[in-house]
């Protein structure tokens, strides 16, 4: 290919999965270049997420103590691998338990609770521990309102960045709890491009307390927050921006009850709102333009005998390609796929079984190709087998991309 422009090795090269990408980096210097090149790496990610490449489920068993190993099965539209494939994840510890916090762009992001927080490309194997950043207790409060911090993963478009943000809530003993200076907040920012933390001016609304985990979106970290006293109930959308590092909130069509609990999710682009009914049913709102408040519409109900088994919460994970479906993640248990017209769902089965797990999606992405390379020996030696088994894989990917892109040439 030596003879060809480098547009047009840069175009196919663009077309290939990660795992032929990250071997054709030994082909030359220029290809090595070019493939850790910002610029193509962020190329590659938009073509991964356009068209749904290398679609991946990763799963964090939950069910052994401590829970050490993930898995990954790759999915296209309906069609899920149903062997599951396990890998290292790098918090891996005897001792200690390991959390998804979120996802996004091909990465996950993983807590523990001695503080250390990883993000991780599963289908690079690479990934970048964060320095340990101790927690600062304001002056005059001495007690945490909570023994873990709440924390946040997401995407910085403007920067182009990467962030984890870490909400630490504290509290006084005073007679009059309602009083506005009974709480205080700490908040502090990692960047991956510093690769180093800092601490957020901005001040978190003080009579607001986060009622949900943390979800990412168009730049910014939402949570449902709520009054940290049970004198009011009612909560509302609370987003941090992370370009500008100011807050900003939005009303919610829907309030929990005894009866009911209150997710924040994200699916296809959109904020979504689950409202669990114990077992009774499961509702999602979702936000179809972002940041307009009338734009909340419900998008379907899951009544409980619309399923042949009982649910306590219901995640949605992707639609399918005709978007009729939803893939659902029940009780950090099964997975189904939920269709919205006929009103059932269907269980998706894997061996080996979780008994409990969370899931994460992924799709092809060389974002932390720089990262730290985590190594698997029984993956590495079933990586050696499989290349002895079918050395021309490579290239035959490498042909296909290439007669891709010929085709699209004379297309136009």
């Amino acid at each position: 290919m030596s003879s060809l422009p480098s547009e047009l090795v840069n175009e196919i090269l663009l077309r290939l999965p990660v795992e032929p990408l990250i071997r054709f980096q030994c082909v030359s210097k220029l290809w090595h270049a070019l493939i850790n090149h910002t610029d193509f790496i962020q190329r590659h990610l938009e073509l991964s997420i356009a068209v749904n490449r290398e679609r991946t489920l990763i799963f964090k068993e939950c069910d052994v103590d401590p829970p050490l190993n993930c898995f990954w099965a790759r999915f296209n539209d309906e069609q899920i691998d149903r062997a599951l494939t396990k890998i290292r994840q790098p918090l891996r510890n005897e001792k200690l338990y390991t959390q998804i916090l979120d996802y996004c762009n091909g990465l996950v992001c993983l807590h523990d609770y001695e503080r250390g927080i990883a993000i991780w490309n599963p289908l690079i194997r690479r990934y970048k521990k964060l320095p340990f950043e101790p927690i600062e207790n304001p002056t005059g409060f001495t007690d945490c309102r909570s023994g873990l911090p709440d924390l946040a993963f997401g995407y910085d478009p403007v920067n182009d960045d990467y962030k984890v943000m870490r909400v630490v809530q504290f509290y006084r003993k005073i007679e009059k709890i309602e009083a506005t200076n009974a709480f205080a907040f700490e908040l502090k920012v990692y960047s991956l491009r510093a690769h180093s933390w800092k601490r957020v001016e901005e001040e978190w609304p003080k009579e607001l307390s986060p009622r949900s985990s943390s979800a990412s979106l168009n730049g910014a970290f939402h949570w449902l927050v709520g009054p940290p006293t049970p004198a009011r109930s009612s909560e509302t959308l609370l987003a941090f921006d992370l370009a500008t590092e100011k807050f900003r909130e939005y009303t919610i069509p829907v309030q929990s009850d005894d009866d009911s609990v209150l997710g924040l999710e994200v699916l296809k682009g959109c904020l979504c709102i689950c409202v669990n009914v114990f077992v009774t049913r499961n509702d999602v709102w979702v936000m179809k333009e972002y940041g307009v408040i009338s734009s909340w519409a419900r998008l379907y109900t899951i009544e409980q005998g619309a399923v042949p088994w009982t649910f306590e919460y219901c995640k949605p994970l992707a639609y399918s390609k005709d978007g009729k479906k939803v893939l659902m993640e029940q009780d950090f248990a099964y997975l189904f796929w939920y269709d919205i017209e006929e009103k059932r769902g269907t269980r998706v089965r894997f061996r080996p079984m979780l008994k409990s797990f969370q899931t994460a999606t992924c799709v092809g992405s060389l974002v932390l190709l720089d990262g730290d390379i985590l190594i698997d020996p029984r993956q590495k030696k079933r990586n050696k087998r499989k290349r002895k088994s079918n050395p021309a894989e490579g290239l035959n990917l490498l042909v296909e991309a290439m007669e891709e892109v010929v085709n699209e040439e004379q297309a136009v």
